[in-house]
Formats: structure tokens, sequence, C-alpha cells
């Protein structure tokens, strides 16, 4: 049997007091205040550091850009944490400022970590002026003109629903009919693909608008299954009288004038995007019109560059930032009044050939400008060489005849005045449309004739050009009236 020893004596364990507070009293006080740190540090100290809500800006039209103190927010509808106190909002459709507001933002300060505060602000469509309103209508509209020349919408080019904000901006100003219906025709008259005919649909339920002819042709094309479309091209004799505009004491134009005339531009084609770009369609040349016989050579554009400097190839930036021109302005072309060429002008823009005949109207008196697509087509009419296939691979003419025109075909594409939209050929009325864009919208202009690069196109072949583009085998003639 083992022995017991003894244990030591161990005294209790007393905890100090704390002058004449009891151990557990300051414990629990200890406790409570260490509760009540937390509780601060995370229910109220956030909120004080950083006070403020998450504010909604929406608005009855879409996609407004949201400005809070000068700083980008996003476009409507959005949702931003803004901090407490008062600041300025400013909206932004169409490029500019259609409203301005000031909020007064609360300074909530318990549990915003955990429970977020929310503030609406909604913009008042009645500070919009009609003049406002307008530009925002049209920049929907010049919105969907950008988007027709995308062909094939994929994850990279993405559609966007274009027709439908136009649908609820007019909604959301309410618009008279007539205004809707003006501005959807319009639109649908660039409709290029099946996308854009979906969208225009939904566009035209939306807004309870009866079909228009625009929409209508964009059915005929995307949605009926029709092989062939237009009137067959028919060969007409066009007579061209040569003629001559002197400028001044340093040049002159050979020109041709042609008369009066109804003829088919275009023929019978697929009825499918783009090939209705070709489509035949009756058209008349209601005035004698004199155009120039060949293109507007190196040498002349020389003389309007000397004259006009800021169209000089050293001020090509100046001219870039103005969206006059692109970077290939006159690439790789030497002007010189002093040693002529008489290769045309090339790798300029439409906007520089409008400059030019501007200048070109100052020095000859009379009213020069950039011919239709119908002057330049009954100007390739009266060429019997279109007859021979005589595509000219070369940029001057190696046949020339008085009564015809040189370089029709070949040589260089060549600008016309006539506004591109995508259902041109398929619509009766285009001059109203035609008068809409050139008055209030960027648009591309028609091309023509192909150049030297091209496999031959015919007089009918139709191309589409940016009016500040500028491209290596581009050019083009002058036209004007007695």
């Amino acid at each position: 049997m083992k022995d017991i020893k003894d244990l030591p004596e161990i005294d209790d364990v007393v905890l100090p007091k704390i002058g004449s507070i009891r151990p557990g009293v300051y414990i629990l006080t200890l406790a409570i205040i260490v509760v009540l740190l937390i509780v601060f540090l995370i229910g109220f100290l956030p909120g004080i550091l950083n006070g403020g809500k998450f504010v909604n800006f929406t608005s009855e039209i879409d996609n407004v850009g949201v400005y809070v103190d000068d700083n980008y927010i996003s476009g409507t509808p959005a949702q931003e944490f803004i901090s407490s106190g008062e600041h300025e909002v400013i909206y932004k459709k169409a490029s500019q400022i259609i409203a301005k507001d000031t909020i007064n933002v609360s300074h909530p300060v318990f549990f915003t970590y955990l429970i977020h505060r929310y503030q609406d602000v909604e913009l008042e469509l009645n500070q919009l002026t009609d003049e406002k309103i307008e530009k925002i209508i049209n920049n929907d509209i010049q919105l969907i003109i950008n988007q027709s020349s995308i062909l094939e919408f994929t994850s990279v080019t993405n559609y966007i629903p274009y027709f439908t904000q136009l649908a609820k901006d007019a909604k959301a100003f309410n618009l008279s009919e007539d205004k809707i219906k003006s501005s959807l025709s319009l639109a649908s008259s660039f409709i290029s693909s099946v996308e854009m005919l979906n969208d225009a649909k939904e566009a035209y339920d939306y807004l309870s608008i009866d079909s228009t002819p625009s929409l209508e042709a964009a059915q005929r094309i995307f949605e009926q299954d029709s092989s062939f479309i237009g009137i067959s091209f028919v060969d007409k004799e066009i007579i061209a009288t040569p003629s001559s505009l002197k400028v001044q004491d340093i040049a002159v134009i050979n020109t041709l004038r042609i008369d009066p005339i109804d003829f088919v531009m275009g023929d019978s084609t697929y009825s499918s995007y783009p090939n209705i770009n070709e489509a035949g369609i009756n058209v008349s040349l209601k005035d004698s019109v004199y155009i120039s016989k060949a293109p507007i050579s190196n040498y002349l554009y020389s003389l309007f560059v000397v004259d006009n400097p800021t169209w000089s190839k050293s001020n090509k930036q100046a001219l870039i930032e103005q969206g006059l021109v692109d970077d290939n302005y006159l690439s790789g072309i030497t002007l010189s009044p002093t040693f002529p060429s008489l290769e045309p002008i090339r790798n300029i823009s439409y906007y520089a050939s409008q400059a030019f005949c501007q200048w070109l109207s100052e020095k000859t008196n009379k009213e020069i400008y950039i011919p239709s697509e119908v002057e330049w087509s009954a100007a390739a009419l009266a060429s019997t060489n279109y007859k021979e296939n005589s595509y000219s691979s070369s940029l001057i003419a190696t046949k020339s005849y008085d009564n015809q025109f040189d370089l029709m075909l070949g040589g260089v594409w060549e600008f016309t005045s006539t506004p591109y939209f995508a259902l041109n050929r398929l619509i009766e009325d285009r001059s109203e449309i035609t008068s809409e864009l050139q008055n209030n919208y960027d648009y591309d202009i028609v091309v023509k004739g192909g150049s030297l690069l091209n496999n031959s196109v015919d007089i009918n072949r139709v191309g589409a050009m940016d009016k500040s583009a500028c491209f290596e085998y581009m050019g083009f003639r002058i036209a004007y009236k007695n």
C-alpha cells in the first residue's frame, strides 16, 4: 500500500480590485466597451468617414450621359455611390447638355456598410427645348445611319438596337405622329440587314405607327423570296456637245454639254443587299449640264492649293483635326503648277473636291459643283467606249474623242454629289430623303466608274465613300449649268 503524501495548501486566486470596483464589474464594463467599439467600428465609422448614398439616375429617354461634378458616371439608367452633400448633375446626349440639376445627398451613418441607402433622381424632360429635342432625334437617326455600313453582326460587332432607342425617345418627347413617321421613314431607308429590319419593326409596333414605303422596301429585300429587281438597262444614245470653261488666264477646262433626257440608270439585278444598289430605275436629267471631259488634273488642283495653302499637304494635320481629310491626303502626290501633270488628282477627300469647286466658282463666276449620280450616268452613256468594254487601266486616256468623256470607266473612281443610302433604288420619293440627309446628317456619298486597280466594272456599278476619306485612286469631275 502506497503512502499518501500531504499536498501543500494553495491560496485562493483573488482578482485585484480597481479602486473599490470589484473584478466582475470592470470585466463586464470592459466587455461592454469592446462590444460597443466593435459596433462603432462596423456600424458607424464607415458611414462617418464615407457618408453618402447609392443614387439611381433614370430618364424616360435612352442612354443619357450623366455627369456629377464634371465627372462622367455612365449612361442612364445608372447607379453610383455619391458622397453626402450638394452636387451638380449634368445630363448630356447628342454631344450637348440637355439638362442641369442640383441634388442633395444626406449623410446616413448607421450600418451603411451592411445596409445600403438609395436615392432616386430622374431627368426632368421639361427642361428640354424644341431645338435640343430635334438634335437628340437627329442623333438617334445618325447612329442608325452609321450602323448601316455593317453588313454582318458578330460577337465583335454586336448589333445595337438604335431603332428601339429612337422609338423610346420619340415617345418620351411626345412627338407628333407626322414627326415620328418621317423620322422612322428616313431611318428605315438605311436598313441593310435582317437585324436592322427586325429592330425597325419592333420600333414601329412600339409606337403603333403604320408601315412606311422605306420599311416595305426593306421587307421586300430581306423577307420575300424574289430573284430579280429593277428595270432592265436600256442602251440610249445621248449626245454630248463639246464646250470649254476658261479659268481666268491660267487654264482652260474642256467640257461637254448634255441636254435634258430620260433614261434608265442601273439594270435588273439580284434582289439582295448590296446588289440592289444597282437596280434599274427611270431617271430624268431635267436641265442641260456641262461636265468636265476628264477628271480634274493634278495641275488644276495644284493651282487651287497655291491660292488656298490651308489645303496643302503641310497643313494635313489641321485638316484631319477638322474632319476634312484622313492621313492619306495627297500621299504620294507631288503638286506643281510649274511642271503640269495631266493625271487625275488622287488621294483627296470629297470635302477637298468641294473646296476646289468653290475656288473654281470664284475664278469662273459660275456655280461649279460635283455632278450627281444621274448626271455622271448620263455622261457615261454619252461615251460609246463603255460599249466597247474600254476599261482604262491607265491614268491617262489612250483614246480621246471630242464628243466623248475620257476615263469614265477605270482610271480613278469618281465622287458624285449624291448621298448614299441602302434602299435608294427602291424608294420612289428619294429626293425628300436626299434633301433631309444633306441638311441634317453626316452620310457617305456615291462613287462611280471603278479604278485601274479593279476588275472591269460597268457604268451601273455603285460604290460608297466617307466624305473625309482619301483613296489612292479616287478623283472627281466638275459640273456647272449656264
